[in-house]
């Protein structure tokens, strides 16, 4: 008798057979259209992105780095601060509140590492009570300034005081004090302050009041509404009365959104690699609006259209530069871009090298034009965006633009037409303001005009006519009229070309593509169900697929990818949890978790009668070549295996194996693969003959193997059927102990 106790354990580990092959490098995901996608720009698209998107980042990075230095230089100064109002009757606690709901934690970092004094950052979590809030704040500010080199004075475990008592903070700073040389202020950020509890709160600051000027305290407020509002509504006047209370404004809101697209994609001092379409540059304005107001949201939307740019186009590769030899495919990919702008691109050319050094001709020059145009195109927004504020503030309407919140649609604006004429407004507007207007557009213009001495020239000799101020002199209705039809044709000739009408432009330009915007608000559902019926569609790598494309075989498996989806032949190539989802769907609202284990047997069954074959096959040996038996049947719904015999199994040696019924898994595994052994005596060996010993040994092996196998499929069953249940697809139901109800239906499959 078998000595074996696994059928005894209750739980069971079934070990990860794979990991053999290597985790693949971090690439872009394959383009759409895989019949215009190759392989080998797969790389070369990667390392364009990330040059691109490094160059914007550092941008970013550096403008917000300019917008915060004044803030930050302005909060250190305040914390420094230790003047003390005469005439108080108690001393008052330093508290300086921050709106900074755009930066968030960086604004907060960058101040604390700027001070070299001991800081605790805490959370709303971290004071639930007065008990923990002290606890937090004593430990965070003794621990986050251990040193080894500070000398440690040795006390008994009973004279040592508890880690939440102020006291104890009181001592520790003066020991490090008198080691430093010098009395440090101690800072407290709290995040979040609207989150905190005020009961908690007003006891924490009127315990560290009670402590000035013997401790340098200083808490820093982290606040999300307007100063300093919150504060006073909240707190009663007694809780004011002890804080000295200072404020610090932060940009905000657009205008930190306007003010870094004016610096990346707006500027003409900035070559953007990438050009934002007015579709993208309409979703980031609104998305920034609507939902999310911070500097890391902002950031994360530019690099998804990055990422997107890069993605959906393999022409992308050549965004920087052409190489030396192309490959064909890269060739036949330019020319069919190239054609479809202009179709007379390849008149006269005859001969397969002509035609490639005139397709690289074209991508050089085509790179140059968009740069231009862009540039241009900055120019002139920038240039009437200057007369606009100008006109706004001499209290005339101008254009009628609203820089604060539409600026993106603007811009966005001037790529979809051509400019038109200002007409008699602008001449108003020139004659009125005069030589203000002149001398404010001038310096801009200067920087516009530099590669064009006649234009300066001209715009000189204007400036230099222009009146005074308004009247009604003939002249300078003249002189007027003139500067306003020379900005005019100005402004004209820097956008004579849309980026659309050069070839390739679809390399740097966005256009209109539609921001990702299923990447940022995806749709949770549709992403499980699709993964849960396609999940070789996520888990196969992309480079994978577009290889495989050409010959219409799924990568691994020599199957077409329709086939390994949708066909009931191909199942058992699925995962567990994929498997059991597609049982799922064929049932009704109850299922019977038995039944439903039956047909999961069933494909599994099958996928082990089918990987056996393809080891064989592989092997190319005949010896341990099964006799075509398959093992698991039919894999129907669950519902259909009600019904079955209970424990009958068929004498027939060439009839498939069915699915153990409930009174067989009741039975001994053993015994009941012991029997369906006997059940097949003929089995195909080498010499035709078999001892009875070796068959007894044989059974026996085999009937171990069969307990192992259906242990491994009961465990696979209940992990598959927990993650369903984890995922939210199932519930359990009083009514019927061996029955769960769905929760998802109406689902489409195909």
């Amino acid at each position: 008798m078998s000595e074996d106790r696994t059928l005894e354990e209750t739980t069971f580990s079934i070990p990860y057979a794979g990991g053999d092959d290597e985790p693949s490098p971090a690439n872009l995901p394959g383009a759409p259209n895989v019949e215009l996608d190759f392989p080998e720009s797969h790389e070369r698209r990667f390392e364009a992105y990330k040059r691109a998107w490094s160059k914007c980042l550092d941008r970013i990075q550096s403008i917000v780095k300019q917008l915060l230095e004044p803030h930050i230089e302005a909060v250190i100064r305040q914390v420094e601060d230790d003047t003390v109002v005469p005439g108080l009757p108690h001393p008052e606690l330093p508290v300086i509140s921050i709106s900074n709901p755009v930066f968030g934690t960086s604004f907060l970092n960058d101040v604390c590492s700027r001070l070299n004094t001991p800081s605790t950052h805490l959370y709303p979590s971290d004071c639930a009570n007065l008990t923990s809030a002290m606890r937090s704040l004593v430990t965070g500010l003794v621990q986050g300034m251990d040193d080894d080199d500070i000398p440690r004075a040795k006390y008994k475990v009973s004279e040592k005081l508890a880690n939440y008592d102020i006291n104890y903070l009181t001592a520790w700073y003066k020991h490090y004090a008198s080691t430093e040389g010098s009395r440090p202020v101690l800072l407290t950020v709290l995040h979040n302050f609207e989150e905190f509890d005020p009961t908690v709160m007003q006891d924490v600051f009127y315990i560290c009041s009670q402590k000035l000027p013997e401790l340098r305290l200083s808490f820093i407020l982290s606040l999300s509404t307007p100063l300093p509002t919150y504060l006073h509504i909240v707190y009663p006047r007694a809780t004011l009365a002890y804080l000295r209370i200072r404020t610090v404004a932060i940009p905000s809101g657009l205008s930190v959104l306007n003010e870094i697209l004016l610096q990346t994609v707006f500027s003409p001092d900035f070559d953007s690699s990438v050009i934002l379409g007015p579709a993208a540059l309409e979703y980031i304005s609104d998305f920034f609006t609507r939902h999310n107001r911070t500097l890391d949201s902002l950031t994360t939307l530019i690099q998804l259209a990055y990422m997107k740019h890069f993605s959906i186009d393999p022409l992308t590769s050549l965004i920087y530069s052409t190489p030396q030899t192309p490959s064909p495919a890269l060739l036949e990919a330019a020319l069919t871009s190239i054609l479809a702008t202009n179709e007379t691109a390849m008149e006269g050319v005859s001969g397969a090298d002509e035609a490639k050094e005139k397709t690289l001709s074209i991508v050089d020059d085509s790179r140059t034009k968009i740069e231009k145009q862009y540039k241009s195109v900055k120019v002139a927004f920038n240039l009437t965006r200057l007369m606009q504020l100008f006109f706004v503030k001499e209290g005339y309407k101008g254009l009628g633009w609203n820089l604060e919140n539409d600026l993106c649609a603007i811009f966005g604006g001037m790529f979809l037409k051509r400019k038109e004429k200002s007409g008699s407004s602008t001449q108003t507007n020139c004659a009125a303001c005069g030589k203000r207007y002149a001398n404010s557009c001038s310096r801009h213009t200067q920087r516009a005009t530099k590669t064009s001495f006649t234009a300066q020239t001209e715009f000189t000799d204007l400036v230099e006519n222009l009146p005074q101020s308004q009247t009604s002199d003939e002249n300078s209705k003249a002189v007027a009229a003139e500067v306003a039809d020379w900005i005019d044709e100005f402004l004209g000739n820097l956008m004579l070309e849309r980026l659309e009408d050069i070839p390739l432009w679809e390399i740097w330009y966005m256009g209109m593509t539609p921001f990702p915007s299923e990447l940022v608000n995806p749709s949770i559902r549709a992403s499980l169900i699709s993964g849960l019926l396609r999940p070789l569609e996520f888990t196969v790598p992309s480079t994978s697929f577009s290889s495989s494309s050409n010959t219409g075989t799924t990568p691994g498996t020599g199957t077409k990818p329709t086939e390994t989806m949708t066909t009931d032949e191909s199942l058992w190539r699925l995962p567990d949890t994929s498997i059991l989802f597609r049982r799922y769907l064929d049932s009704g609202r109850l299922i019977n978790v038995y039944d439903w284990f039956e047909s999961f047997q069933a494909v599994l069954e099958a996928q082990r009668e089918e990987v056996r074959k393809e080891k064989v096959r592989g092997r190319g040996k005949g010896k341990g070549k099964v006799n075509g038996r398959k093992k698991g049947g039919s894999s129907g719904s669950p519902s259909k295996g009600k019904g079955r015999g209970g424990g009958k199994t068929s004498s027939a040696p060439a009839t498939p194996k069915k699915s153990p019924t409930k009174k067989a898994l009741q039975q001994s595994p053993t015994k009941t693969q012991k029997g369906k052994r006997r059940q097949r005596p003929e089995e195909e060996v080498d010499d035709g003959i078999m001892d009875a010993d070796e068959g007894e040994g044989e059974d026996e092996d085999e009937g171990e193997t069969e307990d192992k196998w259906l242990i491994e499929v009961q465990a696979r069953f209940i992990r598959a059927l927990h993650e369903l249940d984890y995922l939210g697809f199932i519930k359990h139901t009083k009514r019927r102990a061996d029955h769960v109800a769905r929760t998802v239906f109406d689902i489409n499959d195909e």
